[in-house]
């Protein structure tokens, strides 16, 4: 209870702040599930930082965010596994500390957030230094609808105006329609971009926009300007248009609330407010949402089909069916999906949940594969056939400072498919030992890919730390019997010892009697 009395949280003792540093500090964690709180910031300084340099063009800071982000991994890897356990146990106070720290300074890390998109443009004037306006800007900025976004929008309403979204999408008039820069497009290597190396600047952006936007009928070749999703990104907004809820970041928000919610009911009692704490400071995540990044989509059905692998495995089947018919990233945690599958329930039930999602993906995606392939094939696989340019935070940095002189991504198509396989081969042989770093694994590869940004590795932390917390469940439960039985074996001992006892002076006492 020190803890509360010293962080001034005592006027809130009914509130979330105060359960969840309670979840920290009374939940009897080890301290595999403590680690989240220690690659959050790690993760979110590099994210920082990243955007920063993407923002100045600057690619020094990319190099210094992809330090940060090797250092995540590391921590991920370990999280939950009995070496970081049995290593840190004798530290838990100490981490208990340190994660109630983390959780109070990232609550106020985000009430500074929201201050500073609500008043950021009281904070700059004409004497501040230029970086700082530019940055200040674009953070604001970065709260409304991007490419992806305004095309999965146009396609929701392309489909329900009868249309076919992959015949009818055009990010120029999506993203006209939202008044949006140039910095929210996804240039390519094509038109006046086609001698710039490693990235386009923002003025050279701002300029191709001016050119498109004169233009909007005809396809801009130095942009990505057409939808690119599995047909599930668009059907699942659908009911949420019909009865009026058509921002796609509030769409976002709901699935993502509920599919925490449901999280947190799943957890054992005692470690409920732990997730829920690391859940509120997830920041990424929530940035993530207010920038319509359409990654949140499918974030909410990956994290239930992880964690329901062994509290409801048709359910789960069904989550991560949606997920790989929504978007892409999704198709590198299927292959660990099924190890994971494969290993708990067997052949025969790992059959059915292939089946399962095989048929939630065709459901959605044949109807208009059937109506033009061509356009529906040449939209799936566009971004991985578009000459796009090498962005990230991951080993692509090398290129974008110039260490090494590479212009195209075959190599790094190479190096990921060949990271991504050893994944796969590691995962089945050591799944029961670490069945928690699935999720992982399958994000590993895209640090090694031609565009590795930081958005493709938010959500899986938080996924991973729902795994741990609720695989732990029957541990906590066992070790909890378990100390109830050796109190009641002590008590029963200390009661015989008292009887016998008894029994025995009562003895010498009939002998006294008797003599």
């Amino acid at each position: 209870m020190i803890v509360y009395k010293h962080s001034g949280l005592t006027g809130l003792k009914n509130g979330y702040l105060y359960h969840s540093i309670s979840g920290i500090w009374n939940s009897r964690p080890v301290p595999g599930d403590l680690m989240y709180y220690f690659a959050l910031p790690v993760q979110q300084i590099g994210s920082v930082i990243g955007g920063v340099g993407f923002v100045l063009n600057n690619w020094p800071l990319f190099l210094i965010s992809t330090g940060f982000l090797g250092v995540w991994f590391f921590i991920m890897f370990h999280t939950g596994t009995l070496v970081a356990n049995k290593l840190l146990s004798s530290r838990i106070n100490g981490i208990k500390k340190v994660a109630g720290i983390v959780f109070i300074v990232f609550v106020a890390i985000g009430l500074c957030e929201v201050i500073t998109v609500v008043f950021s443009h009281s904070l700059t004037t004409d004497t501040s230094p230029d970086p700082f306006r530019q940055v200040l800007s674009e953070f604001s900025n970065g709260f409304s609808y991007n490419d992806s976004t305004a095309l999965t929008a146009q396609a929701v309403n392309n489909l329900l105006a009868g249309r076919n979204p992959y015949e009818n999408s055009n990010v120029v008039t999506a993203l006209a329609k939202y008044n949006q820069s140039s910095d929210r497009l996804t240039p390519l290597r094509t038109g006046v971009f086609a001698k710039v190396f490693p990235y386009p600047t923002l003025q050279q952006l701002k300029d191709a926009w001016q050119v498109a936007i004169q233009k909007p009928s005809q396809p801009a070749p130095e942009f990505a300007g057409t939808y690119c999703y599995p047909a599930g990104d668009f059907l699942l907004p659908v009911p949420f248009f019909l009865i009026g809820i058509t921002d796609l970041r509030l769409i976002y928000l709901i699935l993502t609330l509920l599919a925490i919610g449901y999280v947190i009911y799943l957890l054992p009692s005692r470690k409920r407010y732990l997730f829920i704490g690391a859940a509120i400071i997830s920041l990424e995540l929530w940035t993530s949402i207010a920038n319509g990044d359409t990654g949140a989509l499918v974030f909410p059905f990956l994290l239930l089909a992880w964690v329901l692998i062994r509290k409801n495995i048709w359910f789960s089947a069904v989550c991560m069916g949606i997920a790989v018919a929504t978007k892409q990233t999704a198709w590198f945690f299927l292959p660990f999906y099924l190890i994971a599958v494969f290993k708990t329930t067997g052949v025969k039930k790992a059959g059915y949940v292939a089946a399962i999602m095989a048929s939630i993906f065709l459901a959605a995606n044949l109807p208009f594969a059937m109506r033009d392939y061509g356009s529906w094939l040449t939209s799936i696989i566009t971004p991985m056939s578009n000459n796009m340019f090498p962005v990230g935070v991951g080993l692509v940095s090398l290129v974008t400072n110039g260490i090494i002189n590479v212009n195209s991504p075959f190599i790094f198509d190479i190096v990921e498919f060949m990271v991504l396989g050893c994944g796969i081969i590691w995962y089945l042989f050591y799944f029961k030992r670490y069945p928690q770093l699935g999720p992982v694994l399958a994000i590993f590869p895209i640090f090694f890919a031609w565009r590795s940004l930081f958005g493709y590795f938010f959500y899986t932390g938080l996924i991973v730390l729902a795994m741990v917390l609720s695989e732990n469940k029957d541990l906590y439960e066992s070790l909890e019997s378990q100390s109830i039985n050796r109190c009641y074996n002590k008590a029963q001992l200390s009661t015989d010892t008292e009887t016998t006892a008894y029994e025995r002076n009562k003895g010498k006492n009939n002998r006294l009697d008797a003599l």
